[in-house]
């Protein structure tokens, strides 16, 4: 979702640059310059390139400072343009990612934890050292790749969605822990899980007592009630059958 509204930003961005710029070379043709001189000097006033096409005296024309302006502004927002889509390519070959996510397409038997916050860092840390295989889903694109860093495997996705899951390799997963602090947060998360793996056994936090036949319905395998050690006793049971 942020890497489409980026994109629909760099689309805005680039039509009102090419709109100003083109407003700047009528102003300038309006004030009297021939159109391909007039295209030209517009071209080197947007780069901040200074040649004399045009004469001195002509810059005293309202239309002429008027075009030199957009022009100045054609050239900050082709700055920013540059700018965002330099950020999209970075983030698209994100080296650290693509090996992560080779990784993960190797993966059989594993689990699936999402999102990652307070509660799960138990857990992760009990998988860790058991030698565990897991995936942790985030919405965190900073904390994917200290994780990732980290030798911890991490995509970046909506955790309530199929897709996320799917990226995660739950086709061949185990297990799938959901451990938001929301149980209707909890409760999607299992629908998306069993949307895209029926045979998935997932293990569920409930926070309130009253939301565990919701979340049980919701397809829940398991429901762990938290506690001081509650991520570890999650972290234990997998282990114990994986």
């Amino acid at each position: 979702m942020a890497l489409s509204n980026t994109k629909n930003t760099n689309y805005v961005i680039a039509f009102v640059a090419i709109l100003m710029f083109a407003v700047s070379v009528v102003l300038t043709i309006a004030a009297g310059v021939a159109p391909g001189i007039a295209l030209i000097w517009n071209v080197l006033a947007a780069l901040y390139i200074g040649y004399d096409l045009i004469p001195q005296s002509m810059l005293a024309s309202p239309l002429i400072l008027i075009a030199t302006l957009l022009d100045a502004l054609v050239f900050a927002l082709f700055a920013v343009f540059l700018a965002t889509w330099f950020i999209d390519l970075v983030r698209s070959i994100n080296i650290t990612e693509y090996f992560a996510l080779r990784k993960i397409r190797g993966l059989r038997r594993h689990v699936i934890v999402a999102p990652y916050n307070n509660f799960s860092k138990s857990l992760v840390e009990e998988l860790t050292k058991s030698g565990s295989k897991f995936v942790v889903i985030t919405d965190n694109q900073i904390q994917a790749a200290r994780l990732n860093n980290a030798n911890v495997l991490a995509i970046v996705g909506e955790f309530r969605s199929r897709d996320a899951f799917e990226t995660a390799g739950i086709g061949s997963a185990s297990y799938v822990v959901a451990c938001d602090d929301d149980d209707v947060k909890n409760a999607l998360i299992t629908i998306a899980a069993r949307d895209a793996n029926p045979n998935v056994t997932v293990i569920s936090r409930v926070i309130e007592e009253e939301n565990m036949q919701k979340v049980s319905k919701a397809g829940a395998s398991r429901i762990i009630i938290p506690s001081v050690t509650a991520g570890l006793s999650v972290g234990e049971e997998i282990v114990k059958r994986v």
